[in-house]
């Protein structure tokens, strides 16, 4: 509790009363939060989305199913009216975005890194509203295992309790941007969870969530939702990286090659040259 106390005296220098007033709203909307599972976008909706482009059937299929191994997604949110619009949140454009519910006191997402990951730096960018974030890299999601993935994940104060933030921020209502860097911490998901400082009639919308490693490349930009024009010219100008692909080299549109031409005839040959000779010239004798 003193700990606590000396944290809010300090921020209450830099925020002032929007800081006395952040810590009360944290305290009323600790409460449990109730997660939904975001529809995972598999393989054949992804064709089915994709329009035909000029790799062939084939190569297309095979680069999709490339582009969705390892990657990063939406895995829950707290709230929203069409949860497949979640994976907005790391399409890597600031113009999409994701809207939760506006009777949400807590809007909260995960995202799967796809795979465990060294994370140094998470940064979203949101509506702007007075409150604050708490970002976590975890390595495994409380009440789940590795097989295990429910449509529904409840974390109630318990499970927060266990969970420890790598970092939080503060707006007072101007920002709409957060940015952190801490030491470095291995996790498979990220989560991010708004804390607001009051009630808003308003949806709390997130545009872009980043995390970034050791070696600042964001680990969590998606291909995954490839309904939109980018994520197809995206998925066109990384055909470099599946090439040598097995299902792209037995293509049967590919056309065989044929039998090699027979060589083109050459120059004639040229005639030998002549023979030297001497040339000896003969004397007619006169007549008389």
């Amino acid at each position: 509790m003193e700990i606590m106390r000396t944290f809010t005296s300090s921020l209450s220098k830099v925020y002032g009363s929007a800081c006395i007033l952040l810590c009360a709203a944290s305290s009323a909307f600790a409460s449990d939060v109730t997660l939904q599972k975001v529809p995972e976008v598999t393989v054949e909706k992804a064709a089915a989305n994709l329009k035909q482009s000029r790799l062939g059937p084939q190569a297309t299929f095979a680069l999709i199913n490339y582009s969705l191994k390892n990657k990063a997604r939406a895995l829950y949110v707290s709230s929203g009216n069409d949860l497949k619009l979640a994976n907005s949140m790391i399409d890597d454009q600031t113009a999409t975005s994701f809207g939760f519910a506006a009777d949400d006191s807590s809007p909260t997402a995960v995202i799967d890194l796809g795979k465990v990951c060294t994370v140094r730096h998470l940064s979203a960018i949101y509506s702007a509203r007075p409150g604050s974030i708490d970002f976590y890299v975890m390595k495994s999601l409380p009440g789940t295992d590795r097989d295990n993935s429910p449509d529904i994940l409840k974390l109630d104060s318990n499970a927060f309790a266990s969970l420890k933030p790598v970092g939080s921020t503060i707006d007072d209502g101007t920002r709409g941007r957060a940015a952190i860097d801490f030491p470095a911490a291995t996790g498979r998901y990220v989560m991010m969870r708004w804390i607001p400082a009051s009630h808003s009639d308003s949806p709390f919308t997130v545009a872009e969530l980043t995390a970034s490693g050791p070696d600042q490349r964001n680990l969590i930009a998606s291909s995954g939702n490839f309904s939109s024009t980018t994520s197809e010219r995206k998925l066109v100008s990384d055909s470099k990286d599946v090439a040598d692909s097995k299902d792209m080299a037995d293509n049967k549109d590919i056309p065989s090659e044929g039998p090699p031409a027979p060589p083109a005839e050459g120059p004639p040959p040229t005639l030998p040259d002549p023979p030297p000779f001497t040339f000896i010239p003969q004397l007619v004798p006169a007549s008389p």
